[in-house]
């Protein structure tokens, strides 16, 4: 599906996913999972591991949205981490006892929490996609399922200052794809969501959401882990993908 077919006029805001669309992890979780894999005998090719972490997310999205993580208890929140890994082994093929998925999730964790501690890098195209759609005087908004408030991480990733709101959960009260998180990007601007679009990594939270109000809707897919996916939205693997197909689509207005 193209822009024009999800949209009428030009394109007013653009709003951002956060984690794996303007940021991601450094390293990335699946690297950390393959190096919790390999840890507990499993050597898997990285593409496999890839496309289970995916389907590991997909389940995240959908019990997010069922019942928000972090208004869990520690005992439901590790449970619930438990679960997700059993998830992304059964995606692999791999045995899912509870001692197999004990050993993998304890792996993985001490892993993020080891001396060379996980990080976050801001994708090189990110400062150069913002200036641009600046420059078409586009506004330009963050929507992220967040536990606090994320304008400081913002601020220190170097792209705070080009946003004109930033929307989190844990501020708004509902997790993405709830049409209430979208909405909180358009109303400071009494913008009607058929003006604006989306761009996410994740189909459930970012398409689906973005979707159930109007709003035009981009699946950015970096890794090419959802190439057969049917989606109603404009799939791009980079945001100079999608900026210049944004360009491409106001200019015909003008």
């Amino acid at each position: 599906m193209q822009i024009a077919d999800m949209i009428d006029g030009p394109i007013q805001l653009v709003s951002f996913d956060l984690y794996d669309t303007l940021v991601e992890a450094d390293p990335p979780g699946w690297v950390r999972f393959q190096r919790a894999l390999e840890q507990t005998g499993f050597n898997v090719d990285l593409p496999q591991v890839m496309r289970a972490y995916a389907a590991g997310q997909r389940f995240f999205t959908q019990e997010n949205e069922r019942s928000p993580i972090r208004e869990r208890t520690p005992e439901g929140i590790e449970e619930f981490r438990l679960t997700l890994t059993g998830v992304s082994l059964e995606a692999l093929d791999l045995p899912t006892d509870i001692e197999t998925v004990s050993r993998v999730q304890q792996a993985f964790q001490d892993d993020t929490r080891s001396e060379h501690q996980l990080g976050y890098r801001t994708f090189d195209e990110v400062p150069s996609v913002l200036a641009r759609l600046k420059k078409q005087h586009i506004r330009l908004a963050v929507i992220s399922n967040a536990d606090s408030d994320v304008t400081r991480f913002c601020l220190r990733m170097g792209f705070a200052e080009m946003m004109d709101v930033i929307v989190t959960s844990a501020l708004v009260g509902w997790e993405k794809p709830d049409p209430r998180t979208f909405y909180a990007a358009l109303e400071p601007f009494n913008l009607p969501a058929a003006s604006a679009l989306h761009v996410g990594d994740q189909p459930e939270s970012d398409v689906v959401g973005a979707r159930a109000i109007g709003m035009a809707a981009a699946l950015l897919d970096r890794y090419d882990q959802y190439a057969d996916a049917d989606v109603e939205a404009e799939r791009v693997e980079s945001l100079t993908q999608l900026v210049d197909l944004i360009e491409e689509y106001n200019a015909s207005f003008t």
